[in-house]
């Protein structure tokens, strides 16, 4: 009976902080740029976070999460979107706890999945902020992967006669169909700011900064140190890069190659399993008999 009062107390108190949530941030709620997945729960969780200031009360998560956005959605978006991320993790948290409390009720009153909901919603957090380190690695892998051909591309246009700038443009163009790419999605804000007549060693540190890889950073840096020499120098030193970059992306492949072979284990464990049982299942039937 009594964790039939919780349920029921937790969908009431839910539906009027959602209400009180909605009415109060209508305006900020539009004007989200974040990719929630539970968008349903926003105001009330928006509400909490606003309400109980948790970006004060846990400054060291906070700059956790606000140092990996920067890194996946830059500077601009980390301020506004560490709110939103606490957000999320309340929302998740939340329905967690509401579906498991619901399936305890179902259950007869059943206290083990109510208390299993709580360690889950506790848990929850973390593991959204342990996705994040997971985003983290698979745009910076994405980047390696393309960033030789983009050296390249750079290479053999400056060899052509081009400007480092000119040739900085004209790689972005000359793929449009890669425009949702991370690096890409870097390369194009670099060259609005090119064509905005920023300063090319503002844009290049920016970008840098943005992408916050090694790989990236050397290669900013070889930029930086040569183009405004020029020459035959500068033509050898992108060279030697990119060929670095090279064999940095074969390795990247080489392990995404044998992650990929390593998720397939338990498929095939499975399927030999089934296998086995097809096979075995019949003998077995003609030893009873």
């Amino acid at each position: 009976m009594w964790i039939t009062f919780v349920c029921m107390a937790q969908v009431f108190g839910l539906l009027l902080l959602f209400l009180w949530g909605r009415s109060r941030y209508a305006n900020v709620l539009k004007g989200q740029l974040y990719p929630f997945r539970i968008k349903m729960l926003l105001p009330y969780s928006y509400l909490l976070v606003d309400k109980f200031n948790l970006i004060e009360k846990w400054p060291d998560l906070t700059a956790k999460i606000y140092h990996k956005l920067i890194t996946l959605y830059g500077r601009s978006f980390a301020a506004q979107g560490t709110k939103w991320f606490y957000a999320e993790m309340i929302s998740a948290s939340t329905l967690c706890l509401m579906t498991l409390t619901f399936l305890s009720v179902l259950a007869g009153g059943d206290g083990s999945l109510l208390s299993f909901g709580a360690l889950l919603s506790a848990i929850i957090p973390l593991l959204m902020v342990r996705d994040l380190d997971i985003q983290i690695r698979k745009k910076q892998q994405l980047i390696i992967l393309e960033l030789p051909e983009v050296l390249s591309t750079i290479v053999l246009l400056v060899n052509a006669g081009e400007t480092v700038n000119q040739a900085w443009i004209r790689c972005v163009e000359a793929r449009p169909h890669k425009s949702d790419t991370p690096l890409y999605k870097e390369l194009a804000q670099a060259v609005h700011e090119l064509q905005m007549n920023i300063s090319f060693t503002k844009v290049m540190e920016d970008f840098s900064k943005r992408c916050a890889l090694h790989e990236v950073s050397l290669f900013t840096s070889t930029l930086l140190l040569n183009y405004k020499r020029g020459g035959h120098d500068f033509a050898v030193s992108l060279h030697s890069l990119s060929l670095d970059l090279w064999q940095r992306r074969k390795s990247v492949s080489r392990t995404l190659g044998e992650e990929a072979s390593s998720k397939l284990v338990f498929p095939m464990v499975l399927i030999f399993v089934v296998v086995m049982v097809i096979v075995a299942a019949p003998a077995l039937l003609m030893m009873e008999q």
